[in-house]
Parts: C-alpha cells; structure tokens; sequence
C-alpha cells in the first residue's frame, strides 16, 4: 500500500507539471489577442507569484508527500542530517559527501564550460549559458527547486528498483516530464536557449551521480548553484556587452 501511495503521487506530480506547463502555453498564446490578459501578465505582482507558484510546487509538494501523504522516505530524498545517532556532528560522513561532490562537480563544470565555450565560438550571436540572473541568491534558488523535484522523483522508482536503478528511472521521468513540457520544444528552435537546456540536462546527470556517492540533497543544491553560478560569471567575464549607439545612449 505504502509503494501504491508513492506512485499516486509522483504521477499526480507529473500530472500537474503537464497542466500547468500547457496551461501557461495557452495563456502565453492568448496573451497577443487578449489586452486584459497581456495586462495581468504584466503586473508588477505576477512575477512575485509565479515564484510561489513554483515554491509550492518544487518544494511543496515533496514536502506534502512527505508530511501529509507518507509517500517519501527522508533518507530516499536525501534529507541527510549532519549529526549522528548519538548527536556528534557527523564530519567524516560530510566530508566525504563534500569530497565527492567538490571532484564530480569540478569535473562537469569543466565539461559544461568547455561545451559552452565551444558553442559560442561557432554561434553567430554570443549566448549565457543559464538562464538565471548574476545574483548568487537566484542560482541557489533554481538549484534548490529543481534539485528537491528531482529527489521527489527518485524515491518511488528507488523503493521499487534499489538505489541504482532507481535513480537513473527517477531521471528517465525528468526526462518524460521535460518532454511533454511545450516550453522546452520551444526554447530548442531558440538558438540562444539551447546551452541552458543542454547545461540543465548535464546537472540532472551530475545530481544523480553525485546522490549516488552521497545521499545527501544539500550537497547537490550547493554543487548545482555553484556550478550555474561560476558558468554565469564566467560569461559575463568572456561575453562583451552589446554595442550602445548614440541614439540609445540617449
């Protein structure tokens, strides 16, 4: 009964990205032909909520699985806690999972910024590669909700197929839930945000490599924002600023 619950969920999860993705694709649409619409989009207030919208659903809903619905192990989404059973804080056990996420992360970060790199010498216009802003505060809040939507997505296929198996089947439905997103269909006929699609497909694979040697959700938000975080400074350092003409200055 326990395993029929944790799937109930993780599908209604899944259910309720599709909803919401191809609803706010409708809303997008509609927004050209309906002025009311166009207005509410453009109300100051609109980001703000959209972000909540995005807490509750990233961070909410695992955390309602696990309070309310007792379809998610702590230890499965990485809840680890730094101290031990007798109440010593843990050192060797985080820095060992800090010691692997430091050597994977350093390594996918290379792989990212050389792809990147490599990108942008051949595209016709220069790109980031992430779609966050400069501030750290913004990388460590992308990092937070999608690595915790991540974990959420582990634990059903874990309980069912054990901790390997289970994890690589926890990305397949990333995948499944990203491909039935329409945004992303459209952003990949954007040149310009095709190295940020392809940047959050590698941390997907870095996160389950990293849970793999670790079980410990902190340790791959902090290598997730890191990582987005110095591949933002990296391309403002290399990318020049648009030209600004006498007129614009003006």
């Amino acid at each position: 009964m326990a395993e029929l619950r944790q799937w109930v969920w993780l599908c209604g999860s899944i259910l309720l990205a599709v909803a919401a993705t191809q609803g706010a694709w409708w809303l997008w649409k509609w927004e050209k032909s309906h002025a009311r619409l166009a207005r509410f989009v453009h109300f100051p207030l609109f980001s703000p909520l959209l972000q909540i919208a995005r807490l509750l659903y990233y961070v909410g809903f695992p955390f309602a699985a696990l309070r309310w619905g007792h379809a998610v192990f702590p230890l499965i989404l990485g809840l680890k806690s730094p101290l031990s059973n007798d109440l010593q804080i843990n050192w060797v056990d985080w820095l060992n999972d800090i010691g692997w996420a430091a050597g994977l992360g350093i390594a996918a970060w290379s792989i990212l910024s050389l792809g990147w790199w490599m990108a942008r010498k051949t595209a016709p216009t220069p790109f980031v590669p992430t779609d966050s802003g400069g501030a750290l505060w913004l990388h460590m809040r992308e990092a937070f909700f999608h690595e915790t939507h991540w974990s959420f997505y582990r634990n059903a296929p874990i309980v069912l197929l054990g901790p390997y198996w289970g994890i690589w089947a926890g990305l397949a439905l990333v995948a499944v839930e990203a491909l039935l997103n329409p945004w992303r269909w459209s952003a990949l006929r954007q040149p310009e945000h095709v190295p940020a699609l392809l940047i959050r497909a590698g941390l997907a694979i870095l996160s389950c490599a990293v849970y793999i040697q670790t079980t410990n959700l902190w340790v791959t938000i902090l290598v997730h924002g890191g990582i987005t975080w110095t591949l933002a400074l990296l391309a403002r350092a290399l990318v020049p600023p648009p030209a600004i003409s006498s007129g614009e200055a003006l």
